[in-house]
């Protein structure tokens, strides 16, 4: 059939997880390819209302196998606790693949200990779950992957390389040590939960291909968290693009038939960085209480803004985005004005194309203002359903990204979606 990548337009928070969910009703494979739990994907569909954090989202389809991939990085005692909340049902649908790499209570303690020494101005905004350690021991060649702990001699030989080195971090910052033992012991504990799910999962995959099975990608975040493309050093560790899809899925980049970038109707983001639409005034809080704008994972207020036209246009570059997904378009039925930001002014200076960080964390931004339609969306089903003000709203973001919308967004139920 096709291989699909579903990525963020955005900073995250996109809604990924309720695309990729409807997608995957008819699909063989998800593939999960980066990060790790420190970001959520709220489901909602006929079995309940979900926040996946490693978990890919086709969980909830029997006939779907879901893959968490060796771009990812796993904390094997969160998606413990992460799959209780999921019908038993559905646990043999998910596979580890051997290279994932792990995390460890050390990353953790890590994570907050170095976003501590960050001044103020410079602090990421890190969720504290031990992401950007443990992808900085696989950069440096000193992590421990998923199939390690299915071996007892070479995970010790590897724990005992890479305790020399966390022990002397954990020590600088005055934090608990841990013993060789002590992981082994844990390791033991993953292996006996996870052990028969750990597998080469790229036979499968290529198979899949092979075979013209339907296989989506599913990222975590968006663009503008992206480690190069993104706000860096307010990035995740990852690549959350189209291209970070194809090369930790273990699929060709020839294999890939559509790219559909998610974008909420207006925009949002946790974390530090610029973000030059936030609202700080009634419509920022009116965005943040109507569309529930928390984190799934760590609950903290998302920062609110309008839609931003130059990041989007980026973002469809950067990705190749063949088509667009709009989600919670609802949340602007009561909005009588709705901006877009088409530009930035930068030091005096129109800027259209999105600039790097430091520029963008000067930008101010230019808006385009559109008529709100002030009626209820929730009901439409088809676009001919939608108020007049809202298929022009769509229209006209549409054309500032740059690629076909899709898919609309009305609600969180499954069936709340219109399909162009």
């Amino acid at each position: 059939m096709s291989v699909i990548s579903v990525v963020g337009a955005q900073w995250g928070d996109e809604g990924k997880g309720r695309i990729v969910d409807y997608l995957a009703t008819d699909a063989d494979i998800v593939i999960r390819y980066q990060g790790g739990d420190n970001a959520g994907h709220t489901v909602v569909n006929d079995i309940g209302k979900f926040a996946l954090h490693i978990i890919p989202s086709g969980i909830f389809n029997e006939n779907t196998t879901s893959i968490v991939g060796a771009g990812t990085v796993v904390n094997f005692d969160t998606m413990a606790k992460e799959l209780e909340a999921i019908p038993e049902k559905f646990w043999p649908n998910l596979l580890i693949d051997y290279r994932a790499h792990l995390i460890f209570p050390f990353h953790c303690l890590l994570d907050g200990a170095e976003e501590g020494m960050r001044s103020q101005s410079q602090k990421v905004g890190t969720t504290k779950r031990g992401i950007g350690p443990c992808y900085s021991d696989k950069a440096t060649r000193n992590g421990i992957r998923a199939v390690d702990i299915l071996d007892e001699e070479n995970l010790r030989t590897r724990l005992t390389m890479l305790l020399n080195l966390k022990n002397r971090e954990l020590s600088y910052y005055g934090l608990q040590t841990f013993t060789v033992d002590e992981m082994m012991g844990l390791c033991a504990k993953w292996k006996a939960r996870f052990g028969s799910q750990i597998q080469d999962t790229l036979p499968i995959i290529r198979e899949a291909v092979e075979s013209g099975r339907k296989i989506l990608l599913e990222g975590q975040l968006g663009i503008m968290r992206d480690l190069d493309w993104g706000i860096y050093p307010y990035s995740t560790s990852s690549n959350p693009t189209s291209g970070g899809a194809v090369n930790t899925s273990g699929i060709s980049p020839r294999k890939l038939d559509e790219v559909i970038g998610v974008a909420k109707a207006y925009s949002t983001s946790v974390g530090g960085g610029p973000f030059p639409t936030e609202l700080e005034d009634e419509d920022g809080l009116k965005l943040r209480t109507i569309g529930g704008e928390f984190g799934a994972t760590t609950g903290r207020p998302r920062r609110c803004g309008w839609f931003d036209a130059v990041a989007a246009d980026y973002s469809c570059y950067l990705n190749g985005f063949t088509a667009v997904a709009i989600t919670k378009l609802d949340v602007l039925d009561t909005f009588e004005e709705i901006k877009v930001c088409t530009a930035y002014r930068i030091d005096g200076d129109i800027v259209t194309q999105l600039p790097e960080t430091s520029f963008q964390q000067r930008a101010v931004p230019i808006y385009e203002t559109f008529d709100g339609w002030m009626s209820d969306t929730t009901n439409a089903r088809k676009w001919e359903d939608l108020p007049v003000n809202a298929q022009k709203y769509v229209r006209a973001l549409e054309k500032l990204i740059g690629a076909p919308v899709k898919y609309i967004s009305v609600g969180p139920e499954r069936d709340q979606i219109i399909v162009m």
